[in-house]
């Protein structure tokens, strides 16, 4: 039976856990220091992130609804009795899992900690502490779905309002437009990998895979997962867009210098006028710290069906692991000098793994012993194989930077 609209955003899930990653600390600076420095030049990055991320999610719902198996369990199972194989495929969720959690974290404690520190005029390592000890209180104690709940609505309201000053600050619609044409402006490799890495996260494919593995049952609730992927992930976009596009009208030109996370709050003062500060501080601590929170699950979720851990993510392997990821934040939060450039490093390492999951999925997705008919079609194909070359040009074309610096 068809279902009804209302019935389709019911039985929303998988995609829209996702798209509550889309507002955090990383995006927010990300979109601030892309449009400080660039204007709406990288505004093709957002919208290639959110064409590919659609596809790769489309994906990944159709591997876990035919296999039964979640991303992890389906790549070893392309050659299970390969050993060279499923060393390979383990080695590449472990290091890339391993980089961007511990990348992440940094970044969404030192957001959720320079909020905190200026709505209560305390010092920055103090309120890095609290963070860490809220996040850590979470991993040990399990209770962490009513303070994501909370936090989340604080964060969706941000959106809310970036999407509103966008439209009241009426940006340069041409130009707008002119941005959705990929360019990298001189010194843009950075800001245009981090763009790509905070929206199409590599390992957000593979928790995708984990929630519709629990929610969904069978292939006919195909139409269902579409839906929540389309849906969803439209409006993560447009809220991203929002973010680049009143940091770019508001701040371009100005010769505004993105040294803390708090910077984008001026981008708000158009509609918020004085209250922009406070509003700000308070999305960006509720940003910070249900990412924190949500690093830390997702760490042990992913890294309890690797390792097949007893317990799953709450077993004490498990939790250890998730305490580390953690500390290391916390410390970074705590010492860090300079927190806006750690924030966008992370979101480009992000860019740059998210070729090594999207290229095990494409495996799966195109494996005919697993998939039968539901392989990948050709524009699917095409699709994933443009988004791990634009990743992989950009990500070595900043390391070949990095490395001419160096020598």
């Amino acid at each position: 039976m068809k279902k009804s609209f209302g019935q389709k955003l019911r039985n929303m899930g998988p995609a829209a856990i996702i798209t509550s990653a889309f507002i955090g600390p990383g995006t927010i600076t990300t979109c601030t220091v892309a449009g400080v420095n660039f204007g709406y030049a990288l505004l093709w990055a957002v919208v290639f992130s959110g064409i590919a991320l659609v596809i790769l999610m489309e994906m990944s719902a159709r591997t876990t609804l035919a296999t039964g198996m979640n991303l992890v369990d389906s790549s070893v199972a392309v050659a299970p009795n390969n050993a060279l194989w499923k060393w390979v495929v383990r080695a590449v969720f472990f290091l890339t899992v391993l980089a961007v959690c511990f990348a992440f974290q940094a970044g969404n404690e030192i957001g959720a900690a320079n909020g905190l520190a200026d709505i209560f005029s305390i010092p920055i390592p103090i309120a890095a502490l609290i963070i860490g000890l809220f996040a850590l209180g979470t991993t040990w104690l399990g209770s962490y779905k009513t303070l994501e709940i909370i936090m989340q609505v604080f964060v969706s309201l941000m959106g809310i309002l970036f999407l509103i000053t966008a439209l009241v600050i009426r940006p340069d619609w041409v130009a707008v437009l002119k941005g959705i044409i990929p360019s990298l402006p001189e010194g843009s490799t950075v800001s245009a990998l981090a763009l790509i890495g905070t929206t199409m996260v590599g390992i957000n494919l593979i928790v995708h895979s984990i929630s519709c593995q629990e929610k969904y049952h069978s292939i006919d609730e195909m139409d269902d997962a579409k839906f929540d992927i389309g849906f969803n992930i439209l409006i993560g976009i447009v809220i991203t867009l929002s973010m680049l596009i009143t940091s770019a009208a508001a701040l371009y030109n100005t010769g505004t210098q993105v040294t803390s996370p708090l910077v984008f709050t001026q981008s708000l003062e158009p509609v918020l006028g004085s209250w922009a500060r406070i509003i700000g501080d308070i999305g960006l601590t509720a940003a910070g710290l249900s990412s924190a929170v949500a690093v830390s699950y997702t760490m042990r979720s992913i890294y309890s069906r690797l390792f097949k851990w007893e317990g799953g993510s709450l077993s004490l392997p498990a939790k250890i692991l998730g305490t580390i990821v953690i500390a290391f934040g916390t410390a970074f939060a705590m010492f860090s000098k300079t927190p806006t450039q750690i924030i966008v490093v992370a979101q480009a390492v992000s860019g740059f793994s998210l070729p090594f999951i999207a290229i095990a999925l494409m495996v799966v997705a195109n494996s005919k012993k697993l998939m039968g008919d539901l392989r990948n079609k050709v524009f699917s194909n095409v699709v994933g194989i443009v988004a791990v070359a634009v990743t992989l040009f950009l990500g070595l074309r900043n390391v070949y930077n990095v490395l001419i610096q160096l020598f």
